[in-house]
């Protein structure tokens, strides 16, 4: 049952050089995206292409919306760098959370998963499909931003 009704909630960064940066978050739960859970967030104030300050702003944005509920576990693009940064924010904000991140290789393609190694091995199909819905996410609404200018 638990594994069922579990919400994964992914973010991610997008920006042109450091140009309209935005940030976004997705959910899965029960295996599928749950687009009415799905937030953009304009990046306002982290130094353009600084990311991880990007990513300080959008967890500390989204946790700041107790009413969204919380989810059992929180997914990072990155590498060590950003999950301690996110480890770093859930602590500030005294919220206790599994907190994973999706490693890249050089073809952008997941290589590893850092972080609760037991979310990684009970909802390891998730993290990897919210982490995929997140980046397609960005890079639509970065794009649809970006073309408006």
């Amino acid at each position: 049952e638990y594994l069922r009704i579990s919400r994964i909630e992914a973010f991610d960064v997008a920006h042109t050089s450091g140009k309209e940066t935005v940030g976004v978050m997705v959910a899965v739960r029960g295996g599928k995206p749950d687009k009415s859970l799905y937030r953009k967030f304009k990046i306002k104030t982290a130094i353009a292409g600084d990311d991880t300050g990007a990513l300080r702003e959008l967890l500390v944005r989204r946790f700041n919306h107790p009413e969204w509920g919380q989810p059992s576990v929180v997914v990072i693009d990155g590498g060590v760098a950003q999950l301690n940064l996110a480890k770093k924010v859930c602590k500030e904000l005294n919220l206790v959370v599994s907190i994973v991140s999706v490693v890249k290789n050089e073809h952008h393609r997941p290589s590893r998963i850092l972080g609760d190694t037991k979310s990684v091995h009970n909802f390891r199909n998730d993290i990897l499909l919210a982490n995929r819905e997140a980046h397609r996410f960005a890079i639509s609404f970065h794009r649809r931003r970006r073309d408006k200018v």
